[in-house]
């Protein structure tokens, strides 16, 4: 079932909230699933996205802002207002948005509302990260993990997976979520040579993949081992993936 846009802007506000009551001691954490990167580095990058996609939500898709039109992220506990400042200016650009007028993106033009569900899965996997390098996380919300799963699929596949590193000749990759409600869901993706076609049918898989939804979803973001999971059959085929899909 779809999320709705209450549900994302919801999500985004508490995602926000979360990210923000970092303490400036964690600030230079490693993240630790992703190389050279500090919690101080996570909210920079956070703040420098949220300024850019704010000003998105006035632009048309013949003219988006130049990348240059938002400054480099502070050093150091400064980066904390920046954060702040940018994601309190976000959340109201998004709220205050028309969903239906179209507006630039990385996956071409798309509706306003295209930019509301990608912030809710950015923001997440943000939190996320920066839990990760203090502590056990708390997962992903499993309506938003489930809808972030078809993101992937519908937007991230398309425009940002590296087939040749993938290499797909056919297999077939299953992922059943565990759990029930909002958080249940089944994907199967059969991996081709320039493309991933995928359905939400229960189609047995070269390789299939089990766990609460959450757990999938950051494992298709290469957050986690495929090892955390339940994996039946070829799990080369998950290794090419988290290779060829750092999204």
């Amino acid at each position: 079932m779809p999320v709705s846009r209450e549900q994302l802007l919801a999500q985004i506000a508490d995602e926000s909230t979360r990210l923000l009551a970092t303490d400036a001691s964690q600030l230079s954490f490693s993240i630790p699933h992703i190389e050279a990167w500090t919690v101080g580095d996570v909210l920079g990058h956070t703040g420098w996205v949220a300024r850019y996609v704010t000003l998105l939500q006035t632009a048309t898709p013949e003219n988006p802002p130049a990348r240059s039109a938002i400054p480099t992220p502070p050093a150091g506990s400064d980066v904390l207002v920046w954060a702040s400042e940018g994601l309190q200016d976000l959340g109201i650009a998004l709220a205050d948005s028309d969903p239906e007028v179209m507006r630039p993106s990385f996956a071409g033009p798309q509706k306003a509302q295209w930019w509301v569900r990608r912030m809710a899965h950015e923001l997440s996997m943000h939190r996320w990260d920066v839990a990760a390098a203090s502590g056990t996380p708390d997962p992903i919300d499993p309506a938003i993990s489930v809808d972030g799963i078809d993101e992937i699929f519908d937007v991230f596949v398309p425009t940002r997976m590296r087939f040749e590193t993938l290499g797909g000749t056919g297999e077939v990759l299953h992922l059943h979520s565990t759990e029930e409600g909002a958080g249940a869901g089944e994907w199967t993706a059969a991996l081709h040579p320039d493309r991933v076609d995928w359905d939400h049918s229960h189609t047995k898989g070269d390789v299939a993949v089990r766990g609460t939804a959450s757990n999938l979803l950051l494992m298709l973001w290469s957050r986690i081992p495929a090892s955390r999971l339940e994996v039946f059959g070829d799990a080369t085929i998950i290794d090419r993936w988290q290779e060829a899909a750092a999204f």
